[in-house]
Formats: structure tokens, C-alpha cells, sequence
């Protein structure tokens, strides 16, 4: 399965009786089976706006892409990636005077946020797992320019359950074969600058693609240009929460 961003689906918004206040926009259709339905939408959280802290049951990637604010006690803005594995808290995520922006993207459908301490009872105990990443900071296009070949590596990497987060520079006129590990549940790429070309798709900057780790090896494409995306692996779901 590989699954590319679409943005024609128009903002919604939502406020719940917590005080969250957000517009929200689905780029990718649901499949027929809900629970295999890869997810990858935009938060536009609103300025002074707190996202209190809740988990998931399902394993999720957030980029933060515009605004800035505070996760937890840490200051973000754009490129910060958190990872957060089934069942683990966390939050709360504040937005700035100027509202925070973030992709969340999972492999599976998951059906809302779970807000603690008012869902403490659908908590399940097991392992649990988050990680906040650097900030990636867009290279210039001189830079890319300059590269014969496309260029990949890990900034972070754990092989024991397959979670990683890596950088892939291309430049003009270049292709780059993706392949998802088969121990894994699927792989994100988010271009931060530039545009990539998959089956004459243009995906361009913040917007993003999914491949399950079922799929074939597939190319992407940098025509006359440049690309750089976030490579996000997604490890499979702890066995203790696969019901």
C-alpha cells in the first residue's frame, strides 16, 4: 500500500469540553477496513491553545511544521519530530501566540485521543515509548545542488524495534529506490524543502507519503530542483496491545 498526501479535503473544526481548540485537515481517504487505514492529517492548533496530555492506541509520528509553542517543558517549532508508541502518555502540547501546526501520521486508524486522568480506566499497562527529536533546520538549495547523488542516513535509529528517523537529500535530477523494512509496520516521508515526483505525482513541501512494509520497492524523482525529506520508520505495535 502506498499512499499519497492529498490536501483537497477542506479545514474542519473541532473544540472539546477540555478547552482544545483546533482546525483539522485529512490528506489521506479511509480504506474499507477502518483498522488498517493508514492516517496522515494536520493540527491547526490555535494560538494559547493546550492539548492536555493523552495517549493513543495506536503507534504515531507529529511533525511540527509552523508556529511554535511547548511539548511537555520543551520549547518546538518546525522540524521537530515526536514519536509516541501505543499507550504512552504525553503532552501537554501548548501552542504559541501564533498557533502551532503538525502532521500526525500512523500506519493504522486510531479513534481519538484518549485524555488522561478522565480515560485512566482504557489504559492498558505494557511497554511504553516516546521520543522527541532535534530540530531539523531546512538545508538551502546551494547546498543540495552540490550533491552528485542522493545522500540518506539515520539521526536516530533503534534497531531492536525498527524506529527511525532519517534525512534524505536529492538533487536535481536524481532517483532514490524506498523500501520499508520487513519488521516494521510502514514508512513516512515528509518533504521539508523542494518536491519529489512519485507516478508523475508532484509531492511538495509539507506534504508527505506512506508505504506499508508490504510494498514493493518504488522510486521517487527530482525533476530540475531539489528534495529533502524526513524518513520516519514505523515499528510494529507491541504485542500487548494488538486486540
Amino acid at each position: 500500500m502506498i499512499k499519497i498526501a492529498n490536501q483537497e479535503e477542506a479545514l474542519s473544526y473541532h473544540e472539546q469540553p477540555n478547552g482544545l481548540k483546533y482546525y483539522r485537515q485529512d490528506y489521506f481517504e479511509r480504506e474499507i477496513d477502518d483498522s488498517r487505514s493508514p492516517q496522515s492529517y494536520l493540527i491547526k492548533q490555535l494560538p494559547n491553545i493546550t492539548n492536555p496530555l493523552h495517549f493513543h492506541v495506536q503507534n504515531q509520528f507529529q511533525v511540527f511544521i509552523e508556529g511554535s509553542g511547548y511539548f511537555g517543558r520543551h520549547t518546538i517549532g518546525p522540524y521537530i519530530v515526536h514519536y509516541a508508541g501505543a499507550y504512552t502518555g504525553y503532552g501537554p502540547i501548548v501552542a504559541g501566540p501564533l498557533g502551532l501546526d503538525y502532521l500526525t501520521l500512523r500506519s493504522m486508524h486510531d479513534p481519538g485521543a484518549k485524555f488522561l486522568p478522565e480515560k485512566k480506566s482504557q489504559f492498558i499497562k505494557g511497554p511504553k515509548h516516546h521520543l522527541t527529536s532535534r530540530q531539523f533546520l531546512p538545508s538551502t538549495p546551494q547546498s543540495i545542488w552540490g550533491l552528485k547523488s542522493p545522500e540518506f542516513s539515520w539521526d536516530h535509529f533503534e534497531a531492536d524495534v525498527g524506529l527511525g528517523i532519517g534525512l534524505l537529500k536529492m538533487p536535481s535530477f536524481t532517483s532514490y529506490l524506498v523500501k520499508p523494512a520487513d519488521n516494521v509496520d510502514g514508512i513516512f516521508l515528509v518533504v521539508i524543502g523542494g518536491a519529489v515526483y512519485i507516478d508523475g505525482v508532484v509531492i511538495g513541501t509539507k506534504q508527505n507519503i506512506f508505504a506499508s512494509s508490504k510494498e514493493k520497492p518504488f522510486e521517487i524523482k527530482v525533476l530540475d530542483g531539489y528534495a529533502e525529506l524526513l524518513v520516519l520508520q514505523m515499528p510494529l505495535k507491541e504485542k500487548t496491545y494488538q486486540r
